[in-house]
């Protein structure tokens, strides 16, 4: 009877410790395009598009912030706000426009609304005037507007948790050896 109440607290300390990695069954993995923009070095006041390609019917996130931070957040429009949250189509695909309306540099991050795993992170440069030479884009930047990739990896958690897991067994197997000894 105690062999089994050890099996069945120790089956149900796994599913426990398990539980979170269902967590990792969708995410930046399911996107195969993490980000693309139109343009890295748009005009002053210039719309440019940034598109995210993934699951269907699923929020993504886009924030953008400025550097240096004395830019104003008037100076940065993304149809309307500094930091928006789309749900993509049924074909999987979100776009956003965006304005910069102040030279300076620009970071705009693309998230994902379920997991919030950062699915890209761009880096975007505004000439201080119009027609002016840009002043290239920031790390990260492929030559067709690929964003960079980011991501973890649940196999060192799984493996944590299945040795504590493992652990836990044996110290409970050790207890009721030596309560069983001590009572006979």
């Amino acid at each position: 009877m105690k062999i089994r109440r050890t099996v069945a607290t120790a089956v149900t300390a796994a599913a426990l410790a398990l539980a979170p990695t269902a967590a990792f069954a969708y995410g930046a993995a399911d996107y195969t395009n993490r980000g693309t923009a139109s343009d890295t070095t748009p005009a002053l006041g210039e719309s440019f598009t940034i598109t995210v390609q993934g699951p269907g019917n699923t929020p993504v996130n886009l924030t953008i912030t400025s550097n240096p931070a004395s830019i104003p957040d008037s100076a940065i429009s993304i149809a309307g706000t500094r930091s928006a949250t789309k749900t993509t189509a049924a074909n999987g695909v979100a776009t956003f426009t965006v304005t910069l309306s102040q030279a300076g540099s620009y970071t705009a991050v693309v998230t994902d609304g379920v997991s919030g795993a950062v699915l890209s992170t761009q880096t975007f440069t505004v000439a201080a005037a119009a027609g002016a030479a840009a002043g290239g884009a920031g790390a990260g930047t492929a030559a067709a507007g690929q964003l960079s990739a980011t991501g973890s990896n649940a196999l060192p958690i799984a493996l944590g948790a299945g040795a504590l897991v493992a652990a836990g067994a044996g110290a409970l197997v050790v207890a009721n050896k030596r309560r069983q000894d001590v009572r006979a």
